[in-house]
Parts: structure tokens; C-alpha cells; sequence
């Protein structure tokens, strides 16, 4: 990655004062690029809408939508924000949401530096190349303050719950924060397969594949259960052909 890289940054906040201030410390910030400003939520939803941006700073009393709500509106994985606020109690909703950081005003520009510093270093962890050729046979993930470690001939298949995952196994599930896409690149690609925008799925256990009304495929898992899941149309190629069907 080149070491010269900026990152696209949105302020969102109502007070001119704050924003000022906002602005003044991003132009400190050699490694940020002011690349938009919002001064309600309603705006904030459709820049974000409109716009790809690496980091916001969102306010969380806004007129319109709430920093809050803006955060819930806006489902862009490589998005990331930092909540501005003079309340301290909105904290614990503020990492609930996986904000990066909660900035409290009035904050120095040392304490700014420090959140941007934390924001740049997780950005540039998670722009690192990804290995095709993944040399492990477990998984290790966080569920429930539990660390588990499965090997990957135990999961059946992934499925994605809004924010969190699920990992299912012959003998439970497990409810992780991690993202579907943060789970896809810890899995071996020769053995766990996208099917569906909410569906990865083992190919070692899949048992059949057959059309569905409609025209759509369904597969069926050779578990306990016989589970079957759907089959995206996008994805439909790549699963026959993992199946030996081309």
C-alpha cells in the first residue's frame, strides 16, 4: 500500500463554532482529506449516500437524524466513524455501534490527533492484502466474551444477522460481531463459497443442488438437519462450477 495514501473524511456537525474547529484540525492532518461537510443528519444520510468516505466525525445532536440514526442509516462496510459529542452517557451506545472512537467536547487537538491516529491504524489493517493461499485449519472468533477456536471442517455455513454473524456447527450456533465479509476473508477459499449476500456456505457439506420455483437454485447440506439454503442468482456460476456442473 503506498505510504502516501489520504483518506476522505466527513464532518458532521450543526454547531458552526465546533465545525470550524473540526475543520482547523483535519487541515492539520496531512493524512486526511476534507472531503465533505454536513450540518444535519438529514445531509449527512444522502453525502454518505451519495459519496464514498473513509472516516466521518459525526456529532451525535443534530437536527434532523441524530449522529446515531445517521450511523444506522448508512451500511458501508469501509465507512468508518468517530462520534463528537458533551455528553458522556451516549458512550456505551457509541461502541455498541462499533464507532471507532468517541471524542467528548470541548477536546484538544492532541486528543483529536490520537482518535485519527487509532482510526488511520485500524484503516490501514484492514487495507492489507488478504492471502488466497490461507495456511490455517481453524477459526478463532469472539462469541459471547468467549473465545472460540473451530476447525473449518466443523462449520457448516455462515449466515449474516444484521450487524453480527452466525456460525453453524453440528453442535450449535455461535453469534459473533464479526462481519459476514470479516469472516470470508479468514475462511480458505477452496473450501467455503459466497452463495448468497447472506450466506457463505462449507461445499463440503453441501449434499445437492437443484432448481427452485422460479428458476432460482437451492442447495441442501448433508447435516443433521438437512438444512437448505438459497442460492443467489450472481452466484449461481461459481457454485456449479466449484461443483464440477460446468
Amino acid at each position: 500500500m503506498a505510504e502516501d495514501r489520504v483518506y476522505q473524511t466527513l464532518i458532521i456537525e450543526d454547531e458552526y463554532p465546533a465545525r470550524m474547529l473540526m475543520i482547523d484540525y483535519i487541515m492539520n492532518c496531512p493524512e486526511l482529506q476534507l472531503a465533505g461537510i454536513a450540518e444535519d443528519g438529514n445531509k449527512a444520510v444522502e453525502l454518505l449516500h451519495e459519496k464514498d468516505f473513509d472516516l466521518v466525525f459525526v456529532d451525535i445532536n443534530l437536527p434532523g437524524f441524530s449522529g446515531m440514526d445517521v450511523i444506522r442509516r448508512v451500511d458501508k462496510e469501509n465507512t468508518f466513524f468517530i462520534l463528537t459529542t458533551a455528553y458522556s452517557e451516549y458512550a456505551v451506545e457509541a461502541f455498541d455501534l462499533d464507532a471507532l472512537d468517541y471524542l467528548l467536547k470541548p477536546f484538544s487537538y492532541e486528543r483529536f490527533r490520537k482518535a485519527v491516529e487509532k482510526a488511520i491504524k485500524f484503516l490501514k489493517e484492514k487495507e492489507q492484502p488478504k492471502s488466497t493461499n490461507n495456511s490455517s485449519t481453524q477459526l478463532t472468533f469472539v462469541s459471547e466474551s468467549t473465545t472460540y477456536i473451530l476447525p473449518f471442517s466443523n462449520i457448516h455455513y455462515l449466515s449474516s444477522n444484521h450487524k453480527s454473524s452466525i456460525i453453524h456447527t453440528e453442535q450449535k450456533d455461535y453469534e459473533t460481531s464479526k462481519l459476514l465479509k470479516e469472516l470470508e476473508e479468514k475462511l480458505p477459499q477452496n473450501q467455503f463459497l459466497r452463495i448468497h449476500k447472506s450466506f457463505l456456505v462449507n461445499v463440503d457439506w453441501i449434499s445437492s443442488l437443484r432448481y427452485d420455483k422460479g428458476g432460482a437454485y437451492i442447495i441442501q447440506l448433508k447435516n443433521e438437519d438437512e438444512t437448505v439454503l438459497p442460492v443467489g442468482r450472481v452466484y449461481a456460476n461459481a457454485l456449479k462450477e466449484k461443483l464440477g456442473l460446468r
